[in-house]
């Protein structure tokens, strides 16, 4: 183990922490049980449960959107899944699935010039949706009260 020294106020100024000794931070580690979401043991299956790929694919087509860079629309996303579910469920569970490149395009800023978009696939899309939602499930409730960026109707003034 590495011995830590107390290097005096100037260490301190530039950032570095004292030795406390005995009393002071410890690492704590979350456990690896269904009740915590560090255990990705069971996460992918989680995220591969009937009703939260209902919920995704809701969110897909409600959301609309252009193809990706295989040219599917979202309308024939359903007819995709019922074919190729078990394949797709493997590769996720098997952490060999690969998202597919996503398609390019530029519009118009509007103070000029373009910004580019990478547009993905609707699988990819449904995909990403599907871990979204079981992630935010897990973690969301375990996030600060005051913790309002990125959350899903979480807003500093309540309306």
């Amino acid at each position: 183990m590495q011995q830590k020294t107390h290097r005096g106020p100037e260490a301190e100024r530039r950032g570095e922490a004292p030795n406390v000794g005995s009393q002071g931070a410890e690492t704590v580690q979350a456990p690896t049980t269904r009740e915590s979401p560090s255990s990705a043991e069971w996460l992918m299956e989680a995220i591969c449960e009937p009703v939260n790929l209902k919920q995704a694919l809701k969110r897909v087509k409600a959301n609309k959107g252009a193809a990706g860079s295989d040219g599917m629309s979202v309308s024939d996303l359903p007819d995709y899944l019922k074919r190729h579910w078990p394949e797709l469920k493997a590769q996720l569970l098997s952490g060999s699935y690969c998202p597919s490149p996503v398609r390019r395009v530029s519009i118009p800023k509007p103070g000029g010039g373009e910004r580019l978009l990478g547009i993905p696939t609707v699988v990819d899309r449904f995909i990403q949706q599907a871990v979204m939602q079981e992630l935010q499930r897990q973690w969301d409730a375990s996030f600060s009260d005051n913790s309002y960026g990125f959350r899903p109707d979480a807003r500093p003034i309540r309306q």
